[in-house]
């Protein structure tokens, strides 16, 4: 259903988005999804879209927002400034305290990798979905993201393989979507602006150091050479994986 009174690059990230979900059946009836929040762009975009198709869907499906606050990162977030966009939308958000014991081998890779960071947070979120019953997690991750991981698997662990739209964790009886897979990033900085959706600072305090910036840097000089490289190296890579995925679940052609 298409709003008039929307933008037409509104409307052209929720086709996408509607694509991207369709085509790997991300989103079903009576799911139970739990978004992860980042308070940046994307994940506030993300929130927007999936509660605009939450509320005019026939899918009835119930989200929940949670943030993973990193006690062993100093970072401050001032996320009572961002409560009024979630009423708006409806959203009911939850703060949660991630520990890593000081005995943990974890702990001692937190602040120099980007990996293990995600992966401390991803083993929370698994088992809050869990403890609350959700059987879907939700990621804001974009088309740029994608090809930036890789690059980085390419490179470092010489595996050409792609940050998946859908992944299904058969151990934790789970499925991590991500529904921004089929947009552009700079479409995503454009609408938030556009349409005055509230979003925190990047607060990592490894950014600046880490592998996956300077690969950032180099897919944005390979694009500003060649136009599109980014949607013809993701969709070409896309190729692999529904390949791989085809067999094992459904798919539409």
């Amino acid at each position: 259903m298409v709003n008039n009174n929307q933008s037409k690059l509104h409307n052209k990230i929720r086709k996408n988005m509607l694509s991207a979900i369709s085509k790997f059946w991300m989103i079903e009836k009576w799911d139970k999804i739990l978004l992860w929040i980042s308070w940046w762009k994307d994940s506030m975009l993300l929130a927007k879209m999936l509660c605009e198709l939450r509320d005019y869907s026939h899918l009835k499906f119930d989200i929940k927002w949670v943030y993973i606050n990193r006690n062993f990162i100093n970072t401050s977030i001032d996320f009572e400034k961002l409560l009024p966009f979630f009423k708006e939308i409806w959203l009911e958000v939850e703060i949660f305290n991630m520990k890593i014991p000081k005995w943990s081998k974890l702990s001692e890779w937190l602040n120099i990798s980007c990996q293990r960071c995600s992966y401390a947070r991803r083993i929370t979120l698994f088992k809050l979905c869990e403890k609350w019953w959700y059987n879907k997690i939700a990621l804001w991750h974009h088309m740029d993201d994608a090809v930036v991981t890789l690059f980085m698997n390419l490179i470092n662990n010489r595996n050409w393989s792609l940050m998946p739209p859908i992944n299904r964790m058969k151990k934790w009886d789970l499925v991590i979507i991500r529904p921004l897979s089929f947009i552009r990033e700079l479409d995503i900085i454009h609408l938030v602006e556009k349409e005055n959706i509230p979003f925190l600072s990047w607060t990592c305090p490894i950014w600046d150091k880490s592998r996956r910036k300077d690969i950032w840097n180099l897919i944005n000089l390979i694009e500003k050479q060649e136009k599109r490289s980014i949607e013809n190296i993701y969709f070409w890579s896309l190729k692999k994986f529904i390949k791989e995925y085809k067999d094992k679940n459904r798919i539409t052609d």
